[in-house]
């Protein structure tokens, strides 16, 4: 029987909304023989009205996924129970963040330390070229320098030492490099971040897809 992943998405701004992202971070999971149901933040007309919430990621519903992956966005909890997250990593459980994951719960210094930072701000969009600086990761060997047209996420409250920086790029100058992707472990569980991943285009990236699918597969101990 396929693990179980539980996607949550969304939001009620205009950007980082759930429908042109769900597909193709759907497939990805799939791919590697994952079970994916996803739940979040709707907009049914492609305006402004929206429907549903992040209700999904509460202690009694996470016990059933294997990893629990997010695309939320903003400080508010639109009705998560947050400190399940860390309590759900702690006891085993996997979580994988993608891009605007560092713009989520950013209130809640828990999940703020969990994640690994939280985003502080970021330029136009630009080339982003994602350099690996360990290459001997299970994640990131035999992997080469790719480059994808996205938002480039800068961080506060982000300490190095508390994180394993997989990668980072030169692309944009924040007194030094930016770190784009990372991993963490805390408890018996384990965490995946990569900050890539504002665009469609970037998540159907089949460069951006194998770090993405290898991190999955790292936080489920499959790797």
């Amino acid at each position: 029987m396929a693990e179980k992943v539980l996607l949550v998405g969304g939001c009620p701004a205009p950007y980082h909304r759930l429908e042109p992202a769900e597909p193709p971070i759907r497939s990805a999971l799939e791919e590697i023989g994952l079970e994916v149901v996803t739940s979040g933040i709707y907009h049914p007309d492609g305006g402004d009205d929206y429907t549903g919430d992040y209700s999904a990621i509460r202690a009694d519903n996470l016990k059933q996924y294997a990893a629990l992956t997010l695309y939320t966005t903003g400080a508010e909890a639109h009705g998560a129970e947050v400190p399940a997250i860390a309590n759900y990593v702690r006891g085993g459980g996997a979580l994988i963040g993608i891009h605007n994951a560092a713009d989520s719960f950013t209130s809640d210094p828990e999940y703020v330390a969990l994640i690994g930072g939280k985003f502080r701000t970021h330029p136009p969009q630009l080339d982003i070229t994602t350099e690996f600086v360990d290459t001997a990761h299970p994640i990131t060997q035999g992997m080469e320098a790719f480059t994808v047209l996205d938002e480039l996420y800068l961080f506060a409250d982000y300490d190095p030492a508390r994180v394993h920086l997989l990668a980072q790029t030169r692309s944009f100058d924040d007194n030094g490099p930016v770190p784009v992707c990372w991993t963490r472990e805390e408890g018996t569980g384990r965490v995946f971040y990569v900050s890539l991943g504002h665009n469609p285009s970037t998540l159907a990236d089949a460069r951006w897809r194998a770090l993405f699918q290898r991190g999955v597969l790292w936080a489920l101990k499959r790797l």
